[in-house]
């Protein structure tokens, strides 16, 4: 369809809850893409990899191509240099992403760049690492500002937590690459021509991030955010979103 455009979809909360599928949404994206919209999923989770996101995804019953997934993993290693250096306080994802760019991981405080994502590896010693490095002069990059993740088991301390403590540690504050920042938006922008809708579970990162972008945004009550603003678009699901905008069309 010529006015066809593309879904920014959020993965946790939204599609699912640490893997487990949030009822319906794997139908409702079927539907999308019978309509003629195409989809590119955009998380703020670092911790995956991409071929481990498709796993999740197929998991729960979705098919979708390494070009329809965006993490912050790769928004953060797109901010240096190929061939650099790098301290990396994150998990795997925020690897593969560096690898990808030609970018070395070290210990070495003289390193281009600190880069912190989300990660159970944490410790005294990664974190002393991380901040002796930042101290020295380098790049201080935050994968993303979420304070928290949504679980079945309720909110769970996110990627923001853990910066906070290289911060305090470096005396120094992270710049960000995920949503809502201007790097991911790049990103998108280089895959979507016309965007159609952003759809996530928190108003200050997934709201501000379709406001910078200037498209539609609806928030589901799935996730982080379980009460939507006086001036939100709000549903429950994914998959009532879904319903009301192709009822609209």
């Amino acid at each position: 369809m010529s006015n066809a455009g593309t879904w920014l979809i959020d993965l946790d909360g939204v599609v699912w809850l640490s893997g487990e599928e949030i009822k319906g949404s794997a139908a409702a994206l079927d539907r999308l893409r019978n309509a003629g919209e195409s989809l590119l999923f955009v998380t703020n989770n670092s911790a995956p990899t991409v071929e481990q996101l498709l796993q999740r995804l197929a998991g729960v019953g979705i098919t979708a191509t390494r070009n329809e997934v965006l993490t912050a993993a790769q928004a953060a290693a797109s901010l240096i240099e190929p061939h650099g250096t790098a301290v990396c306080l994150a998990d795997g994802g925020v690897r593969e992403a560096l690898e990808e760019r030609s970018i070395t991981v070290t210990t070495d405080p003289d390193a281009d760049a600190v880069i912190v994502g989300w990660t159970q590896a944490l410790s005294y010693d990664t974190i002393a690492t991380a901040a002796t490095a930042v101290r020295g002069g380098a790049r201080f990059i935050g994968t993303n500002p979420d304070a928290t993740h949504p679980t079945p088991r309720g909110l769970m301390p996110g990627t923001g937590a853990i910066i906070a403590a290289v911060e305090v540690a470096s005396g120094r504050s992270a710049e960000y690459a995920g949503k809502p920042n201007q790097p991911m938006a790049k990103m998108v922008l280089e895959r979507a021509a016309k965007i159609s809708m952003v759809v996530g579970d928190q108003v200050v990162t997934d709201g501000a991030f379709a406001q910078l972008l200037g498209v539609p945004f609806t928030l589901v009550l799935s996730g982080v955010d379980r009460v939507a603003g006086p001036f939100t678009a709000s549903a429950d699901r994914l998959e009532i979103v879904v319903d009301r905008w192709l009822e609209a069309r």
